[in-house]
């Protein structure tokens, strides 16, 4: 059963009010509680929803007037097939991180830090790639603090992840051709809004060191923004599938589910899993 509460009328309306005494009563009564989250906590944040009129698509079609694209398509795969939808992509993100960088965690955001420090949080799984939730002190699964490498391998400490990013996290570049990563920079987001991609250090060390004792070149690979897009497998897809089977097996007494519409097949899934 969906019950619809228009918060607005909890000072006048008895039923609404029982509602949310309820679902504040649940909350402090359960101890292994999931929260499952998408863009709508960010809203308010001051981060610009790309869907909107006057969001940030519309700016960047100011800088691409020719071009037609979905919003939707800014975020599938399928857009490095073309140069062009390529570079309104590369401009996208950079004022997106721009609009991410000056943004404050909401009270949402705050809500479950305070659930992990009174040791009621399992976990927190996001769809959101702003990394906001790092700026309350839940270590994300794209953090490097919480990554290890272990024969060319990177690998996260499960135990030590409190906020799982199913999309990955905008503040990180990552190497198309060697998958090295590093932090976004000015000089990146700098590239980027003009619509092309740094080269990879690592690649570009490589390619030096084999041209010093005469090996065969390799090609250096580009940087670009460290989210998972549709269509796209998560490089840390069996580290997170791993906290996932964990924590399912944990027996979750209470799931949390705010500012997502639950659309993509792989959230929908894992919210029955849970449930």
């Amino acid at each position: 059963m969906t019950i619809t509460l228009k918060l607005a009328d909890t000072p006048t309306h008895a039923q609404t009010r029982r509602a949310i005494a309820d679902l504040s009563l649940s909350v402090a009564k359960n101890k292994r509680i999931i929260v499952i989250t998408g863009a709508g906590i960010s809203c308010s944040c001051g981060i610009p929803d790309f869907r909107s009129s006057d969001g940030l698509y519309n700016l960047v079609k100011q800088q691409y007037p020719d071009v037609v694209l979905k919003g939707r398509d800014l975020f599938d795969a399928s857009l490095f097939r073309d140069g062009i939808s390529t570079s309104v992509f590369y401009t996208f993100i950079s004022k997106l991180k721009q609009s991410i960088d000056v943004a404050t965690p909401s009270p949402t955001h705050r809500f479950i830090k305070t659930l992990d420090t009174k040791k009621k949080l399992l976990r927190s799984y996001t769809q959101n790639i702003d990394g906001l939730e790092e700026r309350v002190g839940l270590m994300g699964s794209s953090s490097s603090s919480a990554k290890t490498v272990g024969k060319g391998k990177t690998k996260i400490r499960t135990r030590d992840v409190r906020n799982v990013q199913l999309h990955g996290d905008i503040h990180s570049v990552r190497c198309m051709s060697c998958s090295a990563e590093y932090p976004c920079t000015s000089d990146h987001l700098a590239m980027f809004l003009q619509g092309t991609a740094p080269d990879c250090p690592e690649c570009a060390s490589r390619l030096e060191a084999r041209v010093a004792r005469s090996a065969r070149a390799i090609r250096v690979g580009t940087l670009r923004p460290a989210i998972v897009l549709y269509d796209e497998t998560h490089p840390l897809g069996d580290d997170i599938g791993t906290i996932q089977s964990a924590d399912v097996a944990r027996k979750p007494d209470l799931l949390i589910i705010m500012g997502t519409s639950l659309k993509v097949h792989g959230l929908r899934k894992m919210v029955k899993e849970f449930a």
